[in-house]
């Protein structure tokens, strides 16, 4: 009888890690509406372009062969994802000033909740924004839907996880949370332009091209992209080219290249996060 109890105890464990994590995810949502500008910032930015972007180049001429308003949609997919790491810096300097963090460590969550449960809850509105361009594209730009819905879901989730553990790793070298706002906020805008997000990477000059196709965002936008429209945009993303159509096992052979960085930038972003984030305030050493 006694031999029967440690083969529960690892789903017991488990049940219990997903129990704290969402207990978590509700305490950070309950606190990031709280300070509604912010909150308000982060839904109104991302999306505000997301819609407006493409609506603007809707019936205007082609951008690689497609309407340049379906071009952008999976490109303005990207940048809302992109803009969780907006959204988890500021929680996580804003957490760690008012030493919400460290009470935190006093309960019995553990720490991998924590922060598990701090990434959901600064992704999950970029991820339904995600969902608005999707129905926004289907119903006003007449966009195809997406080509491989599979990858496409790949792609948006492997992209918020990356952009929120880099946002956790990078949160322990920023200062306080108004500061790191103002210092995010610009390479932000920056990995909108040099990702492909709102025009091809052979537009941009020679020497760029091929440094920025390592940037997270990048290969975000060529998943995303691949998936939606359904030809190779991730195996040579700085061609000038119409890319040539791809089925679905072919879609996702294109994407390895950009899948692997993404899992690179997940271990780059493990290893800023155990060597520099913080719990207290930088102030209490």
């Amino acid at each position: 009888m006694t031999a029967i109890a440690p083969a529960y105890a690892g789903p017991r464990r488990s049940l219990g890690f997903w129990r704290y994590t969402w207990s978590q995810f509700l305490l950070s949502q309950k606190v990031h509406w709280r300070d509604l500008g912010f909150a308000l910032t982060g839904v109104l930015i991302p999306l505000g372009l997301g819609i407006g972007l493409p609506a603007s180049q809707h019936g205007k001429g082609a951008i690689a062969g497609v309407d340049g308003g379906v071009y952008l949609l999976p490109g303005m997919m990207g940048f809302v994802l992109v803009w969780i790491v907006y959204n988890v810096v500021n929680s996580a300097t804003s957490r760690r000033g008012k030493l919400i963090y460290k009470r935190l460590r006093g309960t019995p969550l553990p720490d991998t909740a924590i922060m598990t449960g701090e990434a959901m809850s600064g992704s999950v509105t970029s991820i339904a924004q995600v969902v608005v361009l999707l129905v926004f594209g289907l119903t006003y730009l007449g966009a195809p839907a997406p080509a491989n819905p599979l990858l496409l879901l790949v792609g948006v989730v492997l992209g918020a996880f990356t952009f929120a553990l880099l946002a956790i790793g990078v949160s322990g070298l920023l200062p306080t949370s108004e500061v790191s706002t103002w210092i995010v906020t610009p390479f932000l805008f920056l990995m909108m332009f040099a990702s492909g997000i709102v025009f091809p990477l052979s537009e941009m000059p020679h020497f760029l091209q091929v440094p920025v196709q390592y940037l997270p965002s990048s290969s975000v936008v060529e998943i995303l992209r691949t998936a939606y429209l359904g030809r190779d945009f991730a195996s040579n993303p700085a061609t000038a080219q119409l890319p040539h159509q791809v089925g679905f096992l072919e879609s996702f052979r294109a994407c390895v290249m950009p899948l692997g960085l993404l899992c690179a930038w997940i271990g780059v972003s493990l290893g800023l996060g155990k060597r520099f984030f913080k719990w207290d305030p930088k102030r209490s050493g």
